[in-house]
């Protein structure tokens, strides 16, 4: 009688794992196509003109990130709000790079999208009209929605 109960236990477990499985298949990316996507945020806080090492770095990794594939997002915020806007010196660069500016008009072509810190922009007396038409005030609605279970963030 024993083996009888230690063969049913072993059938109801199987059945319950082939239950489990066809779920897992159901919430695949075949459903949610956006679950397998690459997402990458880089996150800005530096200001530029004190350390252009770092705002540069975080450029040129978002262009790195591109040319991965991934879905790439900027995210100016404290000190580095002060990037994106009208006023920046447009011919400003570190070393031999491209200007900042310049850099920021590649990315946006290249597809990635430039979000500004409406917070750190009011306690830097920046407004919208101050931000360069590449880049746009975010908000969190659209800011989270570039978020996945496995972005990579990278904060210069």
């Amino acid at each position: 009688m024993s083996r009888f109960n230690t063969v049913s236990v072993l059938l109801l477990l199987l059945i319950a794992l082939a239950g489990c499985s066809s779920q897992t298949e159901q919430t695949g990316s075949a459903i949610h196509p956006e679950v397998d996507a690459k997402r990458a945020l880089i996150s800005i806080t530096s200001d530029p003109l004190a350390d252009p090492q770092a705002v540069n770095m975080g450029l040129t990794l978002a262009g790195f990130c591109l040319d991965e594939g991934y879905d790439v997002a900027i995210f100016f915020n404290v000190k580095g709000v002060t990037l994106p806007t009208t006023a920046f010196d447009a011919t400003y660069q570190y070393l031999e790079h491209a200007p900042m500016t310049e850099q920021l008009q590649s990315l946006k072509e290249r597809g990635a999208e430039l979000h500004v810190c409406p917070v750190c922009m009011k306690d830097l007396e920046i407004t919208g009209d101050d931000i360069i038409e590449a880049a746009f005030v975010t908000s969190k609605p659209k800011l989270f929605g570039k978020f996945g279970g496995d972005t990579m963030v990278f904060t210069y």
